[in-house]
């Protein structure tokens, strides 16, 4: 029987033009098929900063500028100084967003640019200074460091995109998971279904966490399920690399390697070699390992999320 994930649904703020809500300067929205793919999947949370503050739609451009303690937000055409309303405006929103998995902002925005924002030397735009972020975007990621924050031009990046919905429901799973946590038991239930995943992230993260959960105790439970949590967010910060999710791939089939044939674990590993090279896909090589898991009934593998880390429609 195939082993069905029920998958949490992430709690995303999402820039409203990319949820199709007709709120940019020129009063249309961003059709980016990635993004409505996945928001079906999500809580979502429409934001747009720009409308927020009082701009109209359609309006002139507003721009990123400058300032010698930082950067400052102005609409040349109008003369309007736009900075503070853009600074208090964004304390207050994310200061009542409720418990978020992660943002995805506007890309070149120069209220939620996550990257590629012009910035100019001069309030009036007239003297362009360099790429950067929108001032939106800076505030969320100096509120939210331990989540994902991304705008759909940098999820264009097909690395990017794989580590964005990794983290997105690993980090939605833990919050609703770790909620409804009461016994020992099932923090370790839910460590070990991790084990994999966090192992490609971070060995050292994954062995401060396995000691975290074996010293724990139903008396002090409530503390360490806060410190699980961070060291969990802490982990997924940083993309694994080739030679993490290798070594973590060879792991993985530790547990299989001995019902095979000499001839299949030789093309195992060809295919591990392959991957390391640039010429095998990830996905190849988890589904095989999928398809071994199945065929010798191994469900401590099949229970693993690293297998299947997202829901597949989203691949």
């Amino acid at each position: 029987m195939l082993y069905v994930r029920n998958f949490p649904r992430p709690r995303l703020a999402v820039s409203a033009c990319l949820n199709q809500k007709p709120v940019r300067y020129n009063a249309q929205t961003v059709k980016d098929e990635f993004i409505l793919r996945l928001l079906p999947y999500c809580e979502v949370i429409d934001v747009c900063p720009e409308v927020e503050i009082g701009l109209g739609v359609p309006r002139d451009r507003v721009i990123v500028y400058l300032l010698d303690d930082g950067f400052g937000l102005s609409q040349p055409s109008t003369g309007l100084e736009l900075t503070e309303r853009m600074k208090s405006f964004s304390e207050s929103f994310l200061g009542s967003l409720p418990e978020v998995d992660g943002f995805i902002l506007k890309s070149k925005s120069p209220s939620c640019g996550v990257s590629n924002t012009s910035v100019y030397k001069d309030r009036e735009g007239k003297q362009f200074h360099s790429k950067g972020k929108g001032l939106f975007a800076i505030k969320v990621l100096e509120k939210h460091p331990m989540v994902p924050v991304e705008d759909e031009g940098r999820l264009k990046n097909p690395e990017l995109k794989e580590h964005f919905l990794v983290k997105i429901f690993a980090i939605a799973d833990i919050r609703e998971s770790l909620g409804k946590v009461r016994r020992v038991k099932e923090l370790m239930d839910f460590h070990q279904r991790y084990k994999y995943l966090l192992m490609a992230h971070s060995q050292v993260k994954l062995k401060e966490m396995g000691r975290l959960v074996a010293s724990t105790k139903e008396e002090n439970l409530k503390e360490s399920l806060e410190k699980y949590r961070l060291l969990f967010l802490q982990a997924l910060k940083r993309k694994p690399s080739i030679g993490q999710h290798a070594n973590t791939i060879f792991h993985i089939f530790g547990h299989l390697s001995s019902r095979l044939k000499e001839r299949e674990r030789a093309h195992f590993y060809k295919l591990v070699e392959g991957y390391k090279g640039g010429k095998v896909e990830h996905r190849t090589l988890i589904e095989l390992l999928k398809s071994l898991a199945y065929r010798f009934d191994v469900d401590y593998l099949l229970n693993q999320a690293y297998l299947e880390p997202y829901p597949a429609e989203l691949i």
